[in-house]
């Protein structure tokens, strides 16, 4: 209802500063401002049929001053009510910490998700509209804020601004093309995009479950936004000549799908992520703009995270409310003494879901040695594959997985076999197998035409060589979404989990620029080995699943479902150098990782060591298996 007549602007800041009015009764006294507006990020004007400005320059500066501190404004009301709250004494629910954009904090306008929530809980809020993923991680409020309040749950809302392209969605798309469906108008730089979004959700994730072992992060990856001529959806649709509204929709699904699938995803590989799918929640009728729901769509919201909160917060507690000690201006990460604190101060079970997370499995496998009696009297001695062996499982141990090596007369064949199927048995979605294999590499005639080089790549194992086909089966044995991380530190290892085509070998005067030991079987040594074992590996190669003799790829003839990461020591046609303490590759490695110091994603990794090995030596980086962008985005050997 209309008021009957204007307020002051002094009548207004007070009531501002009012706890008691709520932000319902504040709505009318705000406008949004499309123009100057961003993506998630609305910017307010003054109601001046409800608020009396005057046109003069002190009450136009007022009235932007006003302005421009409503995220600072609704931030504090917000605290307030929780420290009113939590002194209260009567509040026995669950403490909770809110980082996130504008669906959780739309000032004034509109009775966001976390003004729903906040009905019947106590919410530390550090919401801000327009607050973006890069700033959010950077700044880190809510880790002072979770160790200060003693939350159990913290609420988390970002990336929408990435979804939609930062607002320049139109360089992301194609010119309308009637012969192309609604995700082929999406440039692969929208992937990019996305990738690089649910990279750094992956670390704020990972930091908070790190920091505090006991609270649960919710999430959500919005609803089916609605294209309705706005800046940021159907103006730049428009611009490439995507007219038709029901085709707008359908890109715009596409857009939300795709962030909503690498949530899903990123729950699955993280403990203690509650991803919430909001999909289908908010209807065509209730969306205030094009990217933010009405209050009625909010509180539909609300509701899904309500009954996740519930589901974590069964049984009631008291706490000794710290949130006045909140530094909502800069972050500090907690110290190992404060996480273990908080671990042992909270109850040993908020819910049942409190101890979910992926599993981690490793393998090592080391061979200073093979047999003899297999490898036609030679033994391949070699110093530091065992060394290799035992450090990669101290790393695998540190971040927690449950290790097993297999040091030189117990890497045969069949224990290794063994154990990659057991884990394959065992090991479900959102998991991780990672394999280090360091030893001699062999190659074999291709006896089922399915590599470019007519070679398959072998791991010489003690008492036969394993080839890089019968690998490939075993990944095929592996369940949807889980993680295969392979370390080969062997020769002709560029593609050993799958066989490309060879790059040209650096020498000089037809040998290698070093004086170290190759970890490859000699070539006469492998000429008898296989004239010695033919009627072996020929069974071995037929029994492997054929192409059509054209190259046909082993996606098409024995698809597998997990994502294999392989990170190798070589190219195919190079050789891997052995060392006194570590293999060339694996020393080059472990500098890197440097103790778990070494925080950026895979690609990073393998550019660094490859900068650490001779140019005789090119580590590969490989994948095969359907593409998972949040394994890509991790840290190395991230669980």
């Amino acid at each position: 209802m209309k008021s009957d007549r204007k307020i002051s602007l002094e009548q207004l800041n007070r009531k501002l500063a009012d706890p008691n009015l709520s932000e319902k009764e504040l709505q009318r006294y705000f406008v949004v401002d499309d123009e100057k507006s961003g993506p998630f990020n609305p910017v307010l004007e003054i109601n001046r049929a409800e608020v009396s400005v005057p046109e003069t320059p002190e009450g136009r500066a007022r009235s932007a001053a006003l302005l421009n501190s409503a995220n600072f404004i609704s931030r504090l009301r917000r605290q307030a009510a929780f420290h009113n709250r939590i002194g209260s004494g009567n509040y026995k629910g669950p403490i909770i910490v809110s980082e996130g954009d504008s669906w959780f904090q739309y000032p004034f306008r509109l009775i966001d998700v976390i003004d729903q929530l906040m009905k019947d809980y106590a919410v530390f809020s550090l919401d801000a509209a327009g607050d973006t993923l890069s700033n959010m991680l950077r700044q880190s409020e809510y880790l002072d804020a979770i160790e200060n309040t003693g939350a159990t749950i913290f609420l988390f809302s970002g990336g929408g601004n990435d979804v939609v392209a930062g607002g320049n969605l139109a360089a992301h798309l194609f010119d309308f093309d009637p012969a192309l469906p609604p995700e082929g108008h999406l440039r692969p730089s929208f992937e990019t995009i996305l990738d690089d979004a649910i990279g750094m959700y992956g670390k704020l994730v990972r930091q908070v479950a790190k920091a505090f072992p006991r609270v649960q992060i919710l999430c959500h990856g919005y609803d089916y936004t609605i294209p309705a001529k706005g800046r940021w959806l159907g103006k730049p649709m428009e611009a490439r000549g995507i007219n038709d509204p029901a085709f707008q929709r359908a890109i715009a699904r596409v857009m939300i799908d795709r962030f909503n699938e690498r949530l899903s995803l990123l729950q699955s590989s993280s403990a203690r992520l509650n991803y919430i799918n909001c999909r289908n929640t908010v209807s065509p009728t209730e969306w205030f703009d094009e990217l933010h729901p009405t209050d009625v769509g909010y509180g539909k919201v609300a509701q899904k995270f309500s009954a996740a909160i519930e589901q974590f917060s069964s049984q009631g507690r008291n706490v000794e409310h710290k949130a006045s000690r909140a530094r909502a201006a800069r972050s500090k990460a907690p110290s190992a003494a404060t996480a273990a604190a908080e671990a042992a101060r909270l109850p040993t079970a908020i819910s049942s879901a409190a101890t979910r997370g992926p599993t981690g499995r490793s393998l090592h496998i080391g061979l200073n040695a093979v047999s003899a009696a297999h490898y036609a009297g030679w033994e391949g001695p070699l110093r530091a594959c065992e060394f290799d062996a035992s450090d990669m499982q101290e790393i695998a141990g540190a971040l927690g997985y449950a290790t097993r090596s297999l040091l030189t007369p117990e890497a045969t064949r069949q224990n290794v076999i063994d154990e990659i199927r057991k884990a394959a048995k065992e090991l479900k979605k959102g998991d991780i197998f990672f394999v280090s294999y360091s030893g001699h590499g062999g190659q074999l005639p291709d006896f089922n035409n399915d590599e470019d080089d007519a070679t398959d790549e072998t791991w010489c194992l003690y008492d036969g060589q394993l080839l890089d086909d019968e690998l490939y089966e075993l990944w095929s044995e592996f369940k949807e979404g889980v993680r295969v991380l392979v370390i080969s530190d062997s020769c002709h290892s560029g593609t050993m989990v799958r066989a490309g085509i060879p790059q040209e070998l650096v020498v000089a005067n037809g040998h290698l620029l070093s004086t170290e030991m190759p970890r490859v079987i000699p070539d006469d040594v492998a000429t008898r080995t296989y004239r010695q074992n033919r009627d072996f590996y020929t069974q071995l190669g037929a029994s492997i699943s054929r192409g059509d003799g054209s190259n046909l790829t082993r996606e098409i003839t024995t698809p597998i479902s997990c994502s294999v990461r392989l990170m190798s020591g070589c190219q195919d046609n190079q050789v891997s150098l052995d060392g006194i303490g570590n293999g060339a590759f694996t020393a080059a490695l472990i500098s890197t990782w440097n103790h778990g110091r070494f925080n950026r994603d895979y690609a990073a990794f393998h550019r660094v060591i490859m900068m650490r090995l001779p140019s005789t030596q090119t580590p590969n980086h490989w994948q095969v298996g359907p593409r998972n962008p949040v394994f890509d985005a991790q840290t190395p050997f991230a669980i």
